[in-house]
């Protein structure tokens, strides 16, 4: 995943500035510049919904947030080892379905080959 200043900074232009990217979110657009400099923590959420808003993936950029908040404890290499997998898979399946040559996109397959969610307590 592309760091979190990137991410920002191309979120922020899609939405045309600093200030349409922050109203957009609903956040202060002084928290925003916390998060692009490194000096405030990024959620996975908040990762996801950048991601969403950039056009990049928020599924990686919510478990590359996840894996950062660990940084330094005893959880990061677990974290990393786990949902590193996650994205590998991700990963592979969207090539698998996207040389497959029909008009239903990648994602909307994988989404609809989706039986169960599973929700991992850290």
């Amino acid at each position: 995943m592309q760091s979190v200043k990137d991410l920002i900074d191309k979120a922020s232009e899609m939405c045309g500035s600093d200030t349409a990217l922050a109203e957009r979110m609903g956040i202060e657009r002084p928290n925003l510049s916390l998060m692009r400099s490194g000096k405030r923590a990024i959620s996975p959420a908040t990762a996801a919904e950048l991601a969403d808003i950039a056009g990049e993936d928020a599924r990686e950029a919510a478990i590359a947030a996840v894996i950062e908040s660990a940084k330094g404890t005893r959880r990061e290499g677990v974290l990393r080892e786990i949902l590193g997998k996650g994205i590998a898979a991700g990963v592979a399946a969207l090539l698998v379905f996207s040389y497959s040559g029909d008009s239903i996109s990648a994602t909307q397959k994988i989404a609809a080959k989706v039986d169960r969610v599973y929700i991992v307590s850290i």
